[in-house]
Formats: C-alpha cells, structure tokens, sequence
C-alpha cells in the first residue's frame, strides 16, 4: 500500500470512529446500521455525483401498507364478478349501492376489461383537485381468493408479508437488498413479522416525533456513549471494504469527492435539519385528504351512495354499528364526516414518502386502525331496549362482523376514498423522482393488504 493510500485510508477510518464517538446511537444493531449502511451511503452519493447516478433510487422499494382489522374488500379491490359471466350468489352483506328506495345491492362498473365494484365510479381529492378513482386502477394488481387457512387476525397479517412463520418477510428480502442508509422502516408494529436474511435491523418509527428518533445518530448527545473498542474497529472495518468495494473503478472519484461533501457534521445538518417541519407538513396534507374524503363536497359525491338521505333504524340490523347497539339517527351519512380519520394513515404516508423521496429507505411498513370519530346522533341498546348513545364520537373497526350492510356501505366507502386518494398522492410524488431508468414509481410495489 502507498503511504499516499495508507493515509487515506487512516484518515477514512478517523472520520468514522470521530462521527461514531460524536454521536448518540440508542443500540448496537443501529451503531452497525450506522457504520456499514449510513456511511456508505453518503459516500456512494459523492462518487453516485461524478457517475450520475445515486444508488438509494436504483433499488427496488417495497412499501406495505396493512389494514389491522380486517377490511371487507368488496367495497374496493375484491371484485365478486370481475368477468361478468362468473355465477354470484347474492349475499345481504356484499353490496355497494343503495336503490332510490333505500335498498341495497351489488353494482360494478367497467375498468379497462373488469367490471369492479361501484365505487371505482367516484373521485378522489387531490392536492390540487379530484380525479377519477378509475385513474388509480393502471399500475393494479389484484390477488382474489387467498385462503390463509386460520382464523386469526393478527397471524393473518403477519403471513401476508411472511408467510413462512419463523421465515424471511418480503420487507426483510428488500432490506436485503438496499442501497439506502436505514434499509427497513415501518409505524406501528411492522417489526413484529419482519425478518431479514442478513440480519438487517427494522426501525419502529411509532412516536410523536418519529423523524427525531430515525436521526437520533445524527444527533449530538448531552452524555457520549462509549462502545468496547474492539467492536467499533471490527464495525469500521466492515464498512470500509464496502466502501472500498462499491467504489470499484470509481476510486478515482472517493478522495476528491470525500474531502469536498463528508465533513460528516456539515452534511448531516443540512440533510435532515429540517425533518421534523418536514413531516408536519407531509402528515397535514395527508390528513386533508382524509378529511374530505370522509366529509365529500358536490364534486365528491359518489351516486348511489352518498346522494340519499336513509334514516336509522333501531330495529334493523342493517343499522347495527356494534354488537348490541343500532344507529338510530336522522340519517345514516351524517355517521362519517369531515372529522373522521383513519387511526396512522396520514403518519405512515408521511413517512412513507419522506423516507423514500429522500434516499432514506427502501423497505416501509405503514399498518392502520380503526375510523376515528364515527359520529352517532343517537343509538339505540338492543338489549336493555333503550337509548345508549347520544351525539357521540366514537371509533369504528375495521371488522366488518360488527357492522350493518347500510352502515358498513357508508363508512367504508368513504374509507376507501380515503385509502386511494392518499395512496394516488403518493404514486405521483414517486413519479416525480427520476432514476437512471425512469422515475422511482417504476421500481416500488405498494402492497395493501388486511387480515383475511
């Protein structure tokens, strides 16, 4: 080795140990994440510089989106008779349109060569809009007749990103195979079936200021935690031979572009100073369309469902929105209005397209919850016969078993609209960003999936 090499090489290796010391780093599966990802990364983006072309938008991305609880699927993706000459049974709870008379049944509408359930008819909001719903339908692939052989949510869920219990999950084969700086990522208990093959650690980015615990080794500490030296040296070296490795015939590039953008304080702060305004202002536009969504305008409106008054029914299980109380209102859309939402949707949007849109991660998991201020005027105790509720905001699950149809027909197709108008907002920011064979959109799947 040159002493010209060697001091380079020194000189890489104090950089890193400095950067280590100086830092607060909660573990030591996120110190080697750190080291061998992070570090890399940034240098890959000073020789991705000279060549053109950044490395954390080259990979695959993987976004997963799971609906806890269960979602009926009819309403949206699940279509009944997607050929229009298969033999249906008609069933009083798979319906999604309302008669003039108040009465309900099965509807489709023709997307491309499907015919798919009515609410493909409506508009979804925009940023700056609404655009047809049918317009989310030319990247789709829809999977029918999944049998998961259990009844159990929580392993059904689990199962759809790993199938295998105990085996790899798909977030993990991505992560695996990440160019990005903190592969795998994910709010509100993704980390519970994520398994990467190479042992690649799983960020929980569940907190009030999610970006801040991300970027905690970013960050300088009150109190330095110290690491056995030995570790951090074994950790350096392994990041150095990638670093050596990724740089290939690029080397000619590292000294250069090393000394002129990884002063490491320097690069740090202006890359993520501004994160948290950054994720206020993304988890504020999700929520927007969320709240108009639920709360349509005229231009939203889908016919046939939110075009006629039906008053509750205490007497009818089709109004039921628990196990033992029936809506009994002036009229069941009032149920779900411009104060509703969807319990993580707008957070893991958010992180969603931050993490991904800046060369963050490639693999991200976003699990939601239950409708949050379901609105009941009135409902009435089937058992004790009896007024139980009065102008109440309450939470309405995701499981259907709990639902009427007319209630059920409601709420969740304005969930859907919901679904689909953030899922489009992101789908196009992803288009925005280019790679060198086209726009990240090209290379992400953004799986939906719920328990059954």
């Amino acid at each position: 080795m040159s002493s010209e090499k060697k001091n380079f090489e020194l000189d890489r290796r104090s950089l890193l140990k400095n950067i280590l010391v100086g830092t607060s780093i909660g573990s030591s599966g996120l110190m080697n994440t750190f080291l061998t990802n992070m570090m890399v990364n940034f240098m890959q983006k000073g020789t991705a510089q000279a060549a053109g072309v950044d490395p954390a938008f080259e990979d695959f991305k993987f976004i997963s989106f799971v609906m806890n609880g269960g979602y009926p699927r009819w309403y949206w993706d699940l279509p009944m008779n997607p050929n229009g000459s298969d033999i249906v049974i008609p069933n009083g709870m798979v319906v999604t349109r309302f008669n003039p008379d108040g009465s309900s049944f099965y509807s489709t509408t023709k997307v491309g060569n499907y015919q798919m359930p009515h609410i493909w008819n409506s508009r979804i909001p925009t940023t700056s809009g609404t655009v047809p719903m049918k317009d989310l339908a030319a990247n789709m692939l829809t999977m029918r007749g999944i049998d998961m052989a259990l009844d159990s949510h929580p392993l059904n869920m689990f199962r759809q990103i790993a199938p295998v219990p105990g085996g790899l999950s798909l977030s993990g084969l991505i992560a695996d195979n990440a160019n990005t700086p903190i592969p795998a990522v994910g709010r509100s208990g993704g980390g519970n079936y994520y398994k990467s093959e190479k042992g690649i650690p799983y960020l929980e980015l569940t907190s009030g200021s999610p970006f801040d615990l991300a970027m905690t080794p970013f960050k300088p500490a009150n109190s330095m935690i110290s690491y056995n030296n030995g570790a951090v040296e074994q950790a350096i070296d392994q990041a150095l031979l990638r670093m050596n490795a990724s740089a290939m015939n690029k080397s000619k590039y590292l000294p250069s572009a090393y000394a002129a953008r990884f002063n490491a304080r320097k690069l740090m702060m202006k890359q993520f100073s501004n994160l948290q305004a950054e994720y206020t202002t993304l988890v504020s536009k999700y929520k927007d369309l969320i709240t108009r969504s639920f709360g349509p305008t005229a231009d939203l409106i889908l016919s046939g469902v939110e075009d006629i008054s039906i008053p509750g029914n205490r007497n009818s299980v089709k109004h039921r929105i628990d196990s033992y109380e029936h809506y009994s209102g002036s009229d069941i859309l009032t149920t779900t209005d411009e104060k509703c939402s969807i319990s993580g949707l707008a957070e893991g949007m958010a992180i969603a397209e931050f993490m991904v849109l800046n060369g963050l991660s490639s693999s991200v998991n976003v699990t939601t919850g239950n409708i949050t201020n379901f609105y009941v005027e009135q409902a009435y105790d089937v058992n004790t016969k009896s007024v139980s509720m009065t102008k109440a905001r309450v939470s309405f699950p995701g499981d259907a078993h709990w639902a009427g149809s007319d209630i059920a027909l409601v709420t969740y197709t304005r969930f859907y609209r919901a679904l689909s108008a953030c899922i489009y907002e992101l789908k196009e920011r992803l288009k925005e960003k280019k790679t060198s064979t086209g726009n990240v959109f090209d290379k992400t799947v953004i799986a939906i999936t719920s328990e059954f």
